[in-house]
């Protein structure tokens, strides 16, 4: 028995160095290469410092800080966390919505959240725009005033590129998603760190970058997966969503 064994070692040392590990689901690399889109020349300039145009989106803000509500101002902190997680409510609430029971699903918005940052940064540093509570000392921000410029929105680029694929991946909710978009975009408005038109800038943004990475057959492979997995969560969509 024992010269058995020792015949068969050699034969299972070679067997084991013959075996391929298996392929990684996902290629190592970005989804699309980061710096192609040139978001920067897809943009109109923001107001200028001292316009008029300037002046009546402070005024507009500190409208719209004069009667937020404690329940509004609680939302716009809430959305400083860019997480998928804060779509739930577009998709009804469901209970598996979550981390835990998703982890693919995390890990794929995760890496999305990274490349639409690396895609969003430049624009800012081309317009330099300074935050409008710079401009308007009687903004009072409810969240952590950032030190990056101002145009075009940060969150409201994420939030309009995640909503595009969520919905790709969840149709059935797609105006609640979309419409949950907006309202992440208008909650930083109404935090006092945005213009409005900082907004309106990152959804084009935000727009611009989805469909670049819906044209990734790299990112459809991990989308798929993805998908099955908040799928199988989430459960089919009822007769009436399907027709939707």
């Amino acid at each position: 028995m024992r010269r058995i064994t020792l015949c068969l070692a050699p034969l299972l040392l070679l067997l084991s160095a013959c075996v391929t590990p298996a392929p990684a689901r996902v290629p190592a690399g970005p989804y699309v290469a980061s710096g192609t889109l040139h978001l920067a020349t897809l943009l109109p300039p923001p107001p200028a410092a001292g316009s008029p145009e300037e002046r009546a989106e402070l005024d507009a803000m500190l409208l719209i800080q004069q009667r937020r509500t404690p329940a509004e101002i609680g939302r716009a902190r809430a959305d400083a966390n860019r997480v998928v997680w804060r779509f739930a409510d577009a998709l009804g609430n469901p209970p598996a919505f979550t981390a835990e029971r998703l982890p693919l699903t995390a890990a794929f918005f995760q890496r999305l959240t990274r490349e639409i940052d690396a895609d969003s940064a430049g624009p800012k540093g081309v317009f330099a725009r300074p935050r409008p509570f710079r401009a308007e000392p009687r903004l009072t921000p409810v969240v952590t005033r950032a030190v990056s410029w101002s145009y075009p929105s940060g969150h409201s680029t994420w939030a309009h590129a995640i909503a595009i694929v969520l919905a790709d991946m969840v149709p059935e909710r797609r105006a609640q998603i979309f419409a949950r978009a907006d309202e992440y975009g208008r909650n930083r408005i109404v935090a006092g760190v945005h213009y409005p038109s900082d907004v309106e800038a990152g959804k084009l943004c935000g727009t611009v970058i989805a469909a670049d990475l819906l044209a990734s057959p790299r990112f459809r492979v991990d989308e798929s997966a993805a998908a099955a997995e908040l799928r199988q969560a989430l459960g089919p969509p009822s007769p009436a969503q399907a027709r939707h």
